[in-house]
């Protein structure tokens, strides 16, 4: 009987041996193929600076223009285009100023407070432009176009990340 005890005791170390060896050899020698870590692909190629259509064209395009209505609007496309190219290039040095103070050490609230106000009032500005814009589209529509036009604008304002829905403010975060 002894001797049946330690063979299974010998056994048992051995195999525990093993054991322990092939996890040593997996997780320090060699890892399995799937588990070794590829190179990420790289990132999209950003889109090109004009690829994104305003909220102009986003509108005409939903209302299904007929050419009549396009040949008239084309003056108010064009010239929404330019202004709105020319504000954001404003925007964009206003921007780089702005990053340009967040990389000084400290941060100077005084220089800050300015630079946030201008790229406030550029932001405005440009709604307020879309909204000349639309209210002269508007006059080029149909009756029906009309009711589509206000109900796609009431739809992408909803849709907003920027929107509450209504009712009464969420509880404060833990954090403040």
């Amino acid at each position: 009987m002894p001797r049946l005890v330690t063979v299974a005791l010998a056994l048992s170390l051995l195999l525990n041996g093993f054991f322990v060896a092939g996890f040593v050899y997996r997780g320090w020698v060699a890892p399995l193929p799937f588990e070794q870590r590829l190179p990420l692909p790289p990132p999209p190629a950003p889109p090109p600076p004009q690829a994104r259509p305003s909220a102009l064209e986003i509108v005409a395009g939903d209302l299904n223009l007929d050419p009549r209505q396009r040949q008239a609007l084309r003056g108010v496309f064009e010239q929404h285009a330019q202004v709105r190219r020319e504000r954001s290039r404003e925007m964009q040095k206003v921007r780089e100023q702005i990053v340009a103070e967040y990389k000084r050490q400290p941060l100077d609230q005084a220089r800050l407070a300015p630079l946030i106000d201008r790229m406030g009032e550029l932001r405005a500005d440009q709604q307020k432009e879309t909204v000349h814009a639309l209210s002269q589209m508007e006059a080029q529509l149909d009756p029906e176009q009309r009711v589509k036009m206000h109900q796609i604008l009431v739809d992408r304002l909803l849709s907003s990340p920027w929107a509450r829905p209504p009712g009464p403010p969420p509880p404060p975060r833990p954090s403040q």
